[in-house]
């Protein structure tokens, strides 16, 4: 086994409003548990990090054979710091529970980019015109790629990136890829998909409840 798959299901899912993100429902199962079953697809081995009240939630619901529970931090990226401090495989896969319909497929076109560059992640070119608060347009419709989950990195890679990183402070939050490059890896985009969305607020909720009973994902 040379890839682990690492989860983030710590965030507090304020501008949704329903609690923690990783214990929301859509369909017939939780955030978490869409992303662990996508995980077990993957990998024989699963980290998971949850809010520090939520451990004996999550452990219940998808702990077992193969899946790890941890705590998670305040941050995105001190949750996805620790999350690498537990994982011992030379293949790291992050993602997210907010991207409940990242496809097997989309994981194995990532893994086979990866192997070849040392990092990959998927994009979205932008569909609009997208402006400055000021009304100053910055860029063209398929100028810009929208990045999403999953990401798989080299662990080799991320971790020489952390060793010139500080703990993050604060508003600071540095990106995962910011810190891939500081590892020396340059990381390669793959076609993303559309319905790969991000639930963050009520209506990306309601969007991706229509496009599960529409049966598009």
């Amino acid at each position: 086994m040379d890839v682990q798959v690492l989860v983030q299901a710590a965030g507090s899912g304020v501008r949704l409003g329903r609690g923690p993100k990783a214990f929301v429902r859509l369909g017939d199962r939780t955030l978490l548990e869409h992303a662990v079953r996508l995980a077990k697809k993957i990998s024989k081995s699963t980290i998971v990090a949850v809010p520090t009240s939520d451990i004996k939630r999550a452990t219940d619901l998808v702990g077992g054979e193969g899946v790890t529970i941890i705590c998670g931090a305040s941050s995105r990226s001190e949750t996805t710091r620790r999350l690498i401090a537990e994982a011992t495989a030379p293949w790291l896969l992050l993602h997210d529970v907010v991207h409940p319909f990242a496809s097997l497929d989309l994981v194995e076109r990532l893994i086979g980019e990866a192997r070849r560059s040392g990092a990959a992640a998927p994009g979205l070119a932008n569909s609009e015109f997208l402006y400055d608060q000021a009304g100053v347009l910055l860029h063209a419709p398929g100028d810009v790629l929208i990045g999403q989950k999953p990401v798989i990195f080299s662990r080799d890679a991320v971790l020489a990136g952390y060793a010139c990183t500080p703990p993050s402070k604060g508003s600071s939050d540095p990106s995962l890829l910011d810190i891939l490059k500081r590892g020396g890896v340059h990381t390669k985009f793959v076609n993303g998909s559309p319905t790969n969305i991000k639930i963050t607020t009520e209506g990306d909720l309601h969007l991706a409840e229509a496009l599960m009973a529409a049966k598009k994902v």
